[in-house]
């Protein structure tokens, strides 16, 4: 990797090249987390390619340039060039707290506090601007210099929380966007992914309102449940094939909804509380059934849960919002 100039100022513009034995294709340069798209490549006799980038330098005093290919499938990591002294790194002497906040704002001040930042993408949309995964990489970049723990929601479309009921295209199709993610070295700081939200509501199945998502076919999208033990095709194998360490979670029942009911009636008989009876259940046997031929780590990390704040509680009467414990 070369740069001229060597050590760019502050909105000065920028060439790198980078010089690879390697044909890699789908590649990017990501300067200080943003996405450089234009490229010009070109073979080497020598039998060598080089790309060619121009960019203008950040207002950073130190940041890193970062040269992935195969961003088709999920971003894979080749080279690295650090400006300055590098980026600095994650802060570690935060106030642990349980401020959350969906799609933080880059600007925050957190006031030395850690917290949650919920962002959210679409497997139909992954090349759409912000839903998709290069601005996800970005703003997960942003949060995690500061500290922050982010929490990735997986919808299948807007107005489609998972792919609807026993529709093996979309099934496909989620699946290889959430293999997609896991796999993309620039998203090696998220937390967990949570699969979906509010399925059990008929505004979450807008696009197929006739097939909604039960609670047996998200077990069976989760890990499986009523397939073969043998296949793979879920989501928590298909994540953990490609990143093991990021938790997996169930994305939360919308309470108080009675568009869907459950076979397995709860103590209290309501329609959500026996979807998520059912929901567990289903879950439950999945992961059991994997487990005894021999495949573990199929059942979820934990469930989100549909939990707003509670800024007028009387504990916080006097205090400010960013104080939350």
């Amino acid at each position: 990797m070369r740069l001229d100039p060597p050590a760019p100022e502050p909105g000065q513009e920028a060439t790198l090249w980078v010089t690879d034995v390697h044909p890699w294709s789908y590649v990017l340069l990501v300067v200080n987390g943003q996405p450089v798209r234009q490229v010009e490549w070109r073979a080497q006799p020598s039998g060598v390619w080089t790309w060619k980038w121009t960019f203008v330098a950040p207002d950073e005093e130190a940041y890193s340039l970062v040269f992935y290919h195969d961003c088709h499938t999920g971003c894979v990591e080749r080279g690295r060039m650090h400006i300055g002294m590098g980026e600095p790194p994650t802060p570690t002497d935060l106030t642990p707290t349980k401020l959350g906040v969906v799609s933080v704002h880059p600007q925050r001040d957190w006031r030395g506090r850690s917290g949650w930042d919920v962002e959210l993408t679409y497997a139909q949309l992954s090349e759409e601007a912000f839903w998709g995964i290069d601005d996800l990489a970005m703003r997960v970049h942003q949060a995690t210099r500061k500290g922050l723990r982010v929490l990735v929601r997986v919808d299948y479309a807007q107005g489609q929380s998972m792919p609807p009921r026993a529709d093996q295209l979309a099934l496909t199709e989620y699946l290889q966007y959430l293999r997609r993610l896991a796999r993309d070295e620039r998203l090696r700081g998220v937390y967990g992914y949570v699969l979906g939200s509010g399925f059990n509501e008929l505004n979450s199945n807008s696009r197929a309102p006739e097939r909604p998502v039960t609670p047996e076919w998200y077990a069976r999208i989760f890990n499986g449940y009523g397939e073969p033990v043998t296949h793979a095709d879920n989501a928590v194998q298909a994540i953990r094939a490609e990143n093991p360490y990021v938790r997996v979670l169930v994305g939360p029942v919308r309470p108080w909804n009675t568009d869907q009911d459950g076979d397995r009636r709860y103590a209290i008989d309501a329609p959500w509380l026996n979807y998520m009876n059912t929901l567990v259940a289903t879950l439950d046997e999945g992961a059991r059934t994997k487990s005894a031929a021999g495949i573990p780590l199929t059942a979820p990390d934990g469930f989100a849960l549909h939990v707003p704040g509670r800024p007028e509680a009387a504990e916080a009467i006097g205090r400010k919002g960013y104080e939350e414990p």
